[in-house]
């Protein structure tokens, strides 16, 4: 987090501390967490990031990174003490599943009171939890703790809110899981549902039992109740919420419920351990449906529910190996034969990552992309490649296309009007598409990020974020080898070819071209190279004043943002610009210190195709005056870290009414293709 982060954080701290003093549980969680409130729980905390979540949770900041959260019992379990009323004691979770402690902001019990149960006392009683490991998937074994007797109700309910609001928090967070994958039971989540939406869209399964020899059948249904979803809107708000006040937090509530004459509760299910004829059975597991926290009942106070012969919530203890989220079913026993009813919860009720819901079968896999790719599986880099396949493909065939003529250049050279149809095309595409649309211009700085990944300096997840960035990197290093930079700043520079072609048309305007001395040029050509290796050396020291000295680039006025900049910017790139009408690709020449470092690293390139005679130079000089770089010396020598691979020279040397060797053969009738 950054330094201007940390200080909206602590503005916005020490606003929820002052007003904390007075808050009520009523008011929302932020003004409640005070900065004592914080230290007391997490003493080496640095901040707290603002709630969020359902339910609200305040992240607790330190080192740069979330260690735990904040949260209330008020707003995370509701739940209510001996007086019927809720209590607010803020409780603190670690990134390991660990309660770290509490603290009591408020509660309205009428026997903790310093005159009969002091609030010290409770506090000691609560204290217990501090330490709990939820993760660890023990039980929560309680000590005696002197002093709270006379309050038993109300600090055990208290207690089990402490416990079960960490719980309901890890889980929401992704803490704590009930499945391998890293999934749980959204235990948050509530809205109304009818008996037919429940039905609908299987929270609730349903079976017909025929009768006893060919009796009336009866109607079985069950659902997993854990989810306030679904058990909330089966027990009521109140019924729910005491349920889950005394479950432990990695029990399970099962509702077994029939309509129709077979009886399978007994009497008197109090006076036997387990109910009979009917289980649940998990792969090769079966459960008894055990009397030990068993709850019968008459009636749903779900609208629409039917009137239920037989009805009751089971629960599903942790330490019996019940998956609440894997495939289970209800096995009931009738007229001789056994009938399956199966359930898994709904995957709306499943909280995860996307790929091991996936996995689980919660949700199904989205395919995306021409290969097919599983769209959960892809990390953030993936995905941009996926989502820029069109802009891919269209690179690939630009890049295709600058090798062809690479490939081919004594082809292509040998005829003048399609060479310059097909440079002009390819620098158009590379201005207008790759440039102003694609976006796809290098600069120093795409240099400096791959040098910093190549050494481990800096995160190749964030360099590969841009897919066309990265495949013109690579394309330009490997042409660096082959042929030099000139592959690069002659084909595939978006300002580049934005000087070029700007200088035609002032060409065709009858713009006067200036010609720089050799000497001159010579000497200015150092200052690229000098500004390259002095921006990479800057980086080495501080990236902030590396990208500020880039700006003497105007790619990103010109190209990425089009001009839609601060004014002193858009006036540099116009000055370079205006200056290229006159000196052709005047930046390129003497000030790009992407050119300079392009220059420095493809100096020892395998492939030197530009064909040469003996005559040029001496004292043939139409070479050196075509060239638009002059980057043909007076002895007819080519300086590779200088030449764009224009190939102007090469269609020079092919011309027999130009090139004088040629127009001399084709004079005397003896013109024959030139020796290799």
């Amino acid at each position: 987090m950054d330094r201007a982060a940390w200080l909206a954080c602590a503005v916005a701290g020490a606003a929820l501390w002052a007003a904390a003093a007075d808050a009520r549980m009523e008011d929302p969680l932020a003004t409640r967490l005070s900065g004592d409130v914080l230290q007391r729980i997490f003493p080496d905390a640095e901040g707290l990031a603002p709630v969020e979540g359902t339910p609200p949770a305040a992240p607790v900041q330190a080192g740069g990174e979330t260690v735990g959260w904040l949260f209330s019992t008020h707003e995370t379990v509701h739940p209510r003490g001996y007086a019927g009323q809720s209590f607010d004691v803020i409780v603190g979770l670690d990134r390991a599943g660990v309660i770290r402690g509490h603290v009591t902001l408020e509660e309205r019990e009428p026997l903790i009171d310093p005159s009969m149960i002091e609030p010290e006392a409770v506090d000691r009683y609560l204290a217990e939890t501090h330490g709990f490991d939820l993760a660890s998937g023990e039980r929560f074994a309680p000590r005696h703790v002197d002093g709270v007797s006379g309050a038993t109700v109300s600090v055990t309910a208290m207690r089990r809110a402490v416990l079960n609001s960490a719980a309901a928090i890890g889980y929401a967070t992704g803490v704590l899981a009930e499945s391998p994958g890293g999934l749980a039971l959204d235990r948050a989540t509530f809205a109304p549902r009818s008996w037919a939406d429940l039905l609908a869209d299987g929270s609730v399964r349903e079976i017909a039992v025929p009768g006893d020899g060919g009796g009336a059948a009866t109607a079985f249904y069950v659902a997993l109740a854990t989810p306030p979803m679904i058990g909330r809107n089966l027990f009521g708000e109140r019924r729910f919420r005491n349920v889950a006040e005394v479950a432990p937090h990695d029990a399970h509530q099962l509702m077994i419920g029939s309509v129709g004459p077979h009886r399978w509760l007994p009497a008197n299910p109090w006076l036997v351990d387990r109910i009979e004829g009917v289980r649940v059975v998990q792969g090769e597991t079966a459960f008894d449906l055990l009397t030990r926290g068993f709850s019968p009942a008459r009636h749903l106070p779900t609208d629409g529910a039917p009137d239920f012969d037989g009805l009751a919530r089971f629960e599903m203890g942790g330490d019996r190996g019940f998956d609440a989220l894997a495939p289970w079913s209800l096995e009931v026993a009738a007229d001789g034969r056994v009938f399956s009813l199966p359930y898994r919860v709904p995957g709306a009720l499943v909280r995860g990552d996307r790929a091991a819901l996936e996995d689980a079968g919660f949700r199904d896999p989205v395919y995306v992309g021409i290969g097919g790719w599983r769209e959960s599986t892809l990390t953030d880099w993936q995905r941009l490649w996926i989502d820029k396949q069109a802009d891919i493909a269209g690179l690939l065939a630009l890049l295709l296309a600058v090798t062809a003529v690479m490939a081919f250049q004594d082809t292509l050279a040998r005829r003048r009007r399609a060479h310059v149809f097909v440079r002009t095309a390819l620098l158009a595409v590379t201005l207008v598409w790759l440039g102003w649309i694609a976006g796809g211009q290098i600069t120093i700085l795409t240099a400096i990020s791959w040098f910093r990944a190549l050494f481990g300096a800096a995160d190749w997840g964030v360099v590969l974020l841009d897919p066309l960035l990265v495949i013109l990197a690579g394309y330009t290093a490997l042409t660096l080898v082959l042929w030099g930079r000139g592959v690069f700043c002659g084909w595939l520079c978006p300002f580049g070819a934005l000087q070029e072609l700007t200088n035609r048309l002032a060409r065709l305007a009858r713009v006067p071209q200036l010609t720089v001395p050799e000497r001159l040029q010579r000497r200015a050509w150092a200052a690229k190279y000098v500004l390259g290796v002095g921006i990479l050396a800057t980086a080495a020291v501080s990236l902030g004043a590396a990208s500020t000295a880039a700006e003497i680039e105007p790619f990103q006025t010109a190209i990425t943002m089009g001009f839609a900049r601060a004014w002193p910017f858009v006036a540099w790139a116009l000055a370079l610009l205006a200056v290229g009408l006159f000196v052709e690709r005047f930046f390129c020449r003497f000030l790009c210190p992407l050119g300079g470092v392009l220059a420095i690293l493809g100096r020892f390139h395998l492939l030197d195709r530009l064909r040469r005679r003996p005559e040029c130079g001496n004292p043939c000089q139409v070479c050196a005056h075509s060239c638009p770089l002059g980057a043909i010396a007076h002895d007819g020598v080519i300086d590779m870290n200088e030449c764009l691979q224009c190939l102007d020279c090469q269609v020079e040397y092919y011309d027999d009414r130009r090139c004088p060797p040629l127009v001399l053969r084709r004079r005397r009738g003896a013109l024959r293709p030139a020796p290799a």
